[in-house]
């Protein structure tokens, strides 16, 4: 199913431990990493809205994987939930449903949690898991918890972004030299466009015969990121979660996660595959 672009809500309640964190410095950390306009600050909770269940989903996983000071390994100090604002209903009315539903999926949840409705799981893509089960705080609800793809790696999927990066959605790009040294790269709106082909001229080099000097190039436009492709060979997709695909001469939506290569297909530990997946990050 193709991500939903509906407006959606994700509360966060952060909760008293044992021991105690620095409660100022959470908040205002994950306040600084949400970079939105539309925040409020209640106490312990904090609510915000976003242009998608994908991009509230991403948030909250990656600031429920952050680390603070006081705050000790392991330790779980908010749960969260994800609403997507009903169709049909306007403005104010539609926040005000969608947030009093994101509080009523809140009490099922514990320490650590991201739970969401089930309309809202359904909207969400692929890159994200959703399980199905029963609450261990209210009384046997049933739930559905959102969790991070089972083979992502912490360090390189959810904490991409440091304090010093700008805010919003990003593409996250890594691939290797000649030399096996590895690059990084990102993509988002401030930065919009990185070329990648065989000569010096593009951000990305790849030396390989199978390349086109100017093969291609990836877009930040309008809040999507296009993949476009204006080789001999052509440009090989292969998704995270869906099915791959060749690009030759025009353009396609990047999917969220996964990796490319140009001219042939290769594996994803081939030295010249680039590897992506896009996050929400912020400053």
């Amino acid at each position: 199913m193709p991500p939903s672009a509906a407006k959606t809500i994700l509360l966060i309640e952060l909760l008293d431990t044992d021991p105690p964190y620095n409660t100022t410095e959470v908040l205002k950390t994950f306040v600084g990493k949400l970079a939105n306009d539309r925040i409020n600050v209640m106490g312990k909770k904090i609510i915000c809205s976003f242009g998608s269940p994908d991009l509230a989903a991403g948030a909250a996983i990656d600031l429920m994987g952050l680390d603070f000071p006081g705050k000790k390994p392991g330790q779980q100090i908010a749960r969260m939930s994800v609403c997507q604002m009903p169709l049909g209903v306007e403005g104010k009315d539609a926040q005000t449903q969608a947030a009093t539903t994101a509080v009523r999926e809140l009490v099922k949840a514990k320490a650590g949690q991201i739970v969401t409705t089930q309309d809202t799981a359904g909207n969400l893509s692929s890159q994200f898991e959703v399980k199905f089960g029963t609450s261990d705080i209210s009384a046997g609800q049933r739930i559905f918890e959102i969790l991070p793809p089972a083979n992502q790696k912490q360090e390189e999927m959810t904490r991409v972004a440091s304090l010093g990066d700008r805010g919003g959605k990003k593409l996250r790009l890594v691939w290797k030299l000649s030399d096996q040294t590895k690059k990084e790269m990102a993509l988002y709106a401030e930065h919009p466009l990185i070329t990648f082909g065989r000569d010096e001229v593009n951000d990305i080099v790849l030396e390989n015969n199978m390349v086109s000097r100017r093969h291609g190039l990836l877009e930040f436009r309008k809040g999507s990121i296009y993949i476009s492709d204006n080789s001999t060979n052509g440009t090989f997709v292969f998704p995270e979660a869906g099915v791959k695909f060749k690009l030759h001469k025009g353009e396609r939506p990047l999917p969220l996660r996964g990796y490319f290569c140009l001219g042939e297909e290769l594996d994803a530990n081939h030295p010249l595959t680039i590897h992506f997946v896009t996050v929400f990050s912020a400053n």
